[in-house]
C-alpha cells in the first residue's frame, strides 16, 4: 500500500504542537521544542565559518560535528516517532513493508516545516536519495550569507537521512526497541552503519538540495 503523503499532511496538521507552560510540546510520545530555525542557522555556520579560518582539519571536525546533530535529532526524534501512537494510528493501516517507513516518516518530516522532502530513490538496505525544495538550512543561509563559497550547508538533513537509513535498516525501529545511549551508539557508530551526504545545495546554487545516504 503506497503511503498517502498528503492524508498524512493532513492528519498531523490537527495535532496541538503548541508549547504548554514549560515550552515544551508533548506529541508522538515526546517532549519537543518549537524555537527559531534562524537561532540554530545563526549558531552551525558561525561555527562553520570559524572553522574554515582555521584550516581543512577543523572544517571536517566542525562538518562532522554539525551532521552528528542530525543523528540525534533523527535517532531521538523520527526513532520516537516511529513508536508512538500517533505514528500507528495515523501511518500504520497504510505500512505494508520497511520501504513504506521510509515514506512514511518522509511524510511526517513534510507535516513538520523542514522543507518539502521527496524520496527520489530508495534501494532497501543499501541506499535513499532525496531531494528538498526548500531545507530551513540552505533558506537560511542564503538570507543571512548569501551563495555559499563553504559547500553543502545542510548538515540536519544530512544526518536525518543517514539516520532514516540506520533506524531501520541497520537497525529494526519496527520491533520498538529502547532508544538508549547504547543503541545510538550501535547504530551510528558500528560497522556498516548509514553515511550521510548533501551532494548539491541551494545554498552553493544547486536548484534543490540532494542528499545520499549509504553504507
Amino acid at each position: 500500500m503506497a503511503v498517502d503523503q498528503e492524508a498524512v499532511v493532513s492528519a498531523l496538521g490537527t495535532l496541538p504542537l503548541t508549547g504548554n507552560e514549560e515550552g515544551l510540546i508533548p506529541a508522538f510520545g515526546l517532549y519537543l521544542t518549537r524555537h527559531y530555525a534562524a537561532y540554530y542557522n545563526d549558531a552551525s555556520y558561525a561555527y562553520l565559518h570559524a572553522a574554515h579560518a582555521q584550516g581543512d582539519e577543523a572544517v571536517k571536525t566542525a562538518r562532522s560535528a554539525l551532521i552528528e546533530a542530525g543523528h540525534i535529532c533523527a535517532f531521538n526524534t523520527f526513532g520516537g516517532i516511529m513508536v508512538s501512537q500517533e505514528w500507528e494510528a495515523v501511518l500504520g493501516p497504510m505500512l505494508d513493508s520497511r520501504d513504506d517507513w521510509v515514506h512514511g516518516i518522509v511524510a511526517v518530516i513534510n507535516a513538520l516545516g523542514w522543507g518539502k522532502w521527496r524520496v527520489d530513490s530508495l534501494t532497501a538496505n543499501e541506499e535513499l536519495r532525496v531531494s528538498i525544495a526548500n531545507t530551513y538550512e540552505s533558506t537560511g543561509y542564503l538570507a543571512s550569507h548569501g551563495q555559499s563559497e563553504v559547500g553543502c550547508v545542510c548538515f540536519l538533513a544530512a544526518g536525518g537521512v543517514a539516520g532514516i537509513m540506520n533506524l531501520l535498516y541497520h537497525g529494526d525501529i519496527m520491533s520498538k526497541p529502547a532508544l538508549s545511549q547504547a543503541y545510538y551508539d550501535e547504530l551510528f557508530r558500528g560497522t556498516g552503519a548509514f553515511v550521510g551526504e548533501e551532494t548539491a545545495c541551494r545554498a552553493a546554487g544547486a536548484e534543490r538540495c540532494e542528499l545520499i545516504a549509504r553504507r
